[in-house]
């Protein structure tokens, strides 16, 4: 993530400006329909605040950036009959694909950044990205940087080699009912905003190495979330930048069996068999949850862990998070474990077999 700021500043992204986005919405808004063969790039240039570019069904060898407010890129459907996306052999020379250092499926990405700071000047506003497959590319399925909201809703990533679908530096996003499958890092990650104002909802989290990561940000929703095979499941993380993570709401997750083995990398130790964790994160509720058969023994393991992120380089304990009314069973080395860190840390209502230090079981 770190990486990805400096990127944007060496860009020299407050230099770029989107053609139309200081538009207003047109009145007269239209539908631009791509079938196979065509450019969606060309649609999407072409598209005016307001318009919708329609994918008809196909595989489609190309990535798509949209830096234009107030318009829909729609295809036919999340699933092989409908409108797939996949690498092309040659990437585009998009600031997007510079940024990421290899092509990404679908770029939201703001139309003016401080080139010093990687602050968003102005963002892009009201996109939405839904009813799409998209598969194989090198760095992230969907990528937004700079958004202010921006839906992302029916679209399957798959075998990405970043993340599955992500938001930096945005506001008032909503990922919902989305796919995320084998991607390198996150299924879906919210990530460097204070102000998130984010719901991920009604997702499916199989395979990634962790399958919703939040990560120094802040109000961020997670619920009615199916989340398995993972080597994390949910992460909420203070990774030491001023600001840190928590004030988010955890509730009604299917969060089982993330076993998923995940070597150490440059970015993270080994994990394996993690369902929720709060690593530093404030502020935060974790309440109605169903949390099973996850099971490791590195730092990560357990049913629900609280932790404090200092150790690993994060600047806080797990102050005044509340861990209530959970079910977890044949979690491993515990159903409910906390590092006795932080200040008004609670556990009430819980339903579990084991927890370290004991007693936290109801």
């Amino acid at each position: 993530m770190r990486r990805l700021i400096a990127a944007v500043c060496a860009a020299g992204l407050g230099a770029a400006l989107s053609v139309g986005s200081a538009a207003s919405a047109s009145a007269a808004s239209k539908t631009i329909v791509v079938g196979p063969g065509q450019s969606i790039q060309a649609a999407v240039n072409r598209a005016n605040p307001g318009d919708t570019v329609l994918v008809k069904p196909g595989v489609y060898h190309q990535g798509v950036q949209i830096r234009t407010s107030h318009i829909t890129l729609r295809g036919s459907g999340d699933f092989r009959g409908g409108t797939v996306l996949e690498p092309p052999a040659s990437p585009a020379k998009t600031l997007c694909n510079r940024l990421n250092r290899g092509a990404t499926g679908v770029c939201v990405l703001a139309t003016r950044v401080n080139p010093k700071t990687g602050e968003v000047i102005t963002p892009v506003s009201n996109v939405t990205v839904t009813a799409l497959v998209v598969t194989g590319f090198p760095a992230s399925g969907v990528f937004g940087y700079g958004t202010d909201d921006l839906r992302v809703t029916r679209v399957a990533a798959i075998n990405d080699g970043a993340y599955g679908i992500s938001r930096f530096e945005s506001e008032e996003t909503v990922f919902a009912n989305d796919i995320a499958i084998g991607n390198d890092e996150a299924g879906f990650y919210v990530g460097d905003s204070p102000f998130a104002d984010t719901v991920v909802r009604g997702n499916l989290a199989i395979g990634n190495q962790f399958g919703i990561f939040i990560r120094h940000a802040r109000h961020v929703t997670v619920t009615g979330n199916h989340i398995r095979g993972n080597c994390q499941g949910i992460l909420v993380l203070d990774d030491g930048e001023r600001g840190g993570a928590g004030n988010a709401t955890i509730e009604h997750n299917s969060v089982n069996k993330n076993n998923k083995l995940c070597p150490p990398s440059e970015d993270a130790p080994a994990l394996q068999g993690g369902g929720i964790l709060l690593l530093g994160a404030t502020h935060t509720l974790v309440a109605g949850n169903s949390v099973a058969g996850n099971t490791g023994k590195q730092i990560n393991s357990g049913g629900i862990v609280v932790a404090s992120a200092k150790p690993l380089g994060g600047r806080s304990d797990p102050n005044f998070d509340t861990i209530a009314h959970n079910t977890a069973f044949r979690d491993h080395p515990a159903d409910l474990l906390w590092d006795g860190t932080g200040t008004g840390v609670t556990f009430t209502g819980n339903h579990c077999a084991k927890s370290l230090p004991p007693g936290l079981c109801h």
